[in-house]
């Protein structure tokens, strides 16, 4: 354990804020505090770095039809809007498998495409990291950091999945896309 939170620490860039995500749904998970989350923003990247302590359910190659989100991941939404549209979902997996989609509105979802990830992903003992690189200004961002919204999500374990976000509230169905609840990332100390 001591190991994987050194190494967790190393990959985290000085500066950064802190905040862990919270179970979203079902109402209870054998994990506690799984997901740990840090940012911080150098030029007009976002660097979003994820620790997670959980058992691994995760394959190193997707087959047809299959997406990081089928098994273990960890995600990112960001936005520049006060209304939450346009947003952009980042997803990388155990295995530094991504999925970006750009969110138009709630009806056109652009998924697949290439919004600039760069992301790495490590498995260590009890868990894993990964690490996201953004860059900010191709996505329309104005240089202001209190433009920066979204949320942080996790999607961990088999049967019964569980849910995990920094912003959302407990929820019977989990639905990460409500950009209603999108706050400051560079918020959590």
């Amino acid at each position: 354990m001591r190991l994987f939170l050194l190494i967790a620490i190393l990959l985290i860039p000085p500066g950064a804020l802190a905040c862990d995500l919270s179970l979203v749904a079902p109402t209870k998970s054998v994990l506690k505090q799984p997901v740990h989350v840090k940012t911080s923003l150098a030029d007009d990247v976002l660097t979003v770095s994820y620790s997670v302590t959980a058992p691994l359910n995760a394959r190193k190659v997707l087959g047809p039809r299959q997406h990081p989100y089928d098994f273990d991941v960890v995600e990112l939404f960001v936005t520049f809007s006060d209304s939450g549209f346009p947003y952009f979902e980042f997803e990388v997996s155990p295995f530094n498998q991504s999925f970006q989609v750009r969110i138009v509105s709630r009806a056109l979802h652009q998924e697949g495409v290439d919004l600039g990830l760069m992301s790495r992903a490590t498995i260590v003992p009890h868990g894993w990291t990964a690490e996201l690189k953004i860059p900010l200004k191709p996505l329309g961002w104005d240089g202001d950091p209190k433009n920066i919204r979204g949320n942080f999500y996790s999607i961990l374990e088999r049967a019964p999945r569980s849910y995990w976000s920094s912003f959302l509230p407990k929820e019977k169905k989990p639905n990460f896309h409500q950009p209603q609840f999108f706050q400051s990332l560079l918020q959590c100390e």
